[in-house]
């Protein structure tokens, strides 16, 4: 009889025991899978990462146009020239996630002004020295503001003779939102403004270069887009869980 028991017993057990294994999986499963997916909300990865000791190329296009007095005597910038198409360089190394120093360098073809006989060209073209400040360099979206200073030159080729300037851009402040679209890659608005005085000139049908006259400080205003490339860097990333 006691044989009988147990081996009843033995068998609604081994039959209930599926059941119940189905039944823990039924209340488990769901709550791990919750569980897993309020981690997955929670964690926040820096999906691009930050470029730092990394070689930075940039290449931008936009418009230019200058405003303002060369000096005593002078026709004003508006005067010879309207705006135009503006081509930029960069070079610059990013020592870290938020600082990069470098060089600069644009070219500029512009419309002609009053002053300024039909069938002549404008042009003018920048070299300098700059650095940048990432305000948030580990973002998608990453602000930055530049300031450099460096050289001008400026032409007008006309049908008589070319009239060439040469001065410093005192002051360039640059500004812009770098959306980084891959690790290496990223698409910049920028605009800014450079302080600029020409100090000598050779105006056609001189032989020579000569001071500028009481020169004065003009503005040179410009904006674009810009694409970066980062090259031969490391990367700053890192995973951020907030805590439960």
């Amino acid at each position: 009889m006691n044989g009988r028991i147990a081996f009843v017993a033995t068998v609604l057990a081994a039959a209930a025991q599926p059941a119940l294994a189905q039944q823990d999986v039924g209340v488990t499963e769901p709550a791990f899978a919750q569980q897993e997916a309020e981690v997955s909300a929670t964690a926040v990865r820096r999906a691009s990462g930050a470029p730092a000791r990394a070689w930075e190329i940039g290449v931008g296009l936009g418009y230019s146009q200058g405003v303002g007095d060369i000096g005593s005597n002078a026709p004003t910038l508006t005067e010879m020239t309207h705006g135009g198409g503006e081509v930029q360089l960069n070079v610059g190394y990013r020592i870290n996630p938020n600082w990069l120093v470098g060089l600069y360098g644009t070219a500029g073809k512009y419309s002609l002004g009053s002053r300024t006989p039909d069938g002549s060209d404008a042009w003018s073209v920048t070299a300098g020295a700059q650095a940048n400040y990432h305000l948030l360099p580990d973002e998608q979206w990453d602000p930055w503001i530049g300031l450099g200073f460096g050289w001008r030159g400026h032409w007008i080729d006309k049908p008589g003779g070319t009239d060439v300037r040469h001065g410093l851009d005192l002051a360039r402040l640059q500004v812009g939102v770098d959306y980084r679209v891959s690790p290496e890659f990223s698409i910049a608005p920028y605009v800014g403004a450079s302080a600029t005085m020409f100090l000598a000139q050779e105006l056609a049908q001189q032989a020579s270069f000569s001071n500028v006259h009481d020169p004065n400080v003009n503005l040179f205003f410009f904006g674009g887009v810009m694409g970066r490339f980062d090259i031969l860097g490391a990367r700053a990333q890192d995973t951020r869980v907030a805590s439960n």
